[in-house]
């Protein structure tokens, strides 16, 4: 259970994120876009891996 409350504030980042890359996509920004979906998708995976899949912990 405390995992999961644990993965709340990346969620909640990677949200944040998604929306304005979102926005930048819509305003024309495509690198800017893709980049900030690359951000997100990379802090969800940091998050998820550090909290589920890292041997010792």
């Amino acid at each position: 259970m405390e995992n999961l409350v644990l993965l709340l504030a990346p969620l909640v980042v990677t949200y944040y994120t998604y929306t304005y890359g979102r926005w930048a996509l819509q305003k024309g920004y495509r690198r800017g876009g893709v980049g900030v979906f690359v951000l997100a998708a990379l802090v969800l995976a940091l998050a998820v891996y550090a909290i589920f899949l890292r041997p010792g912990a």
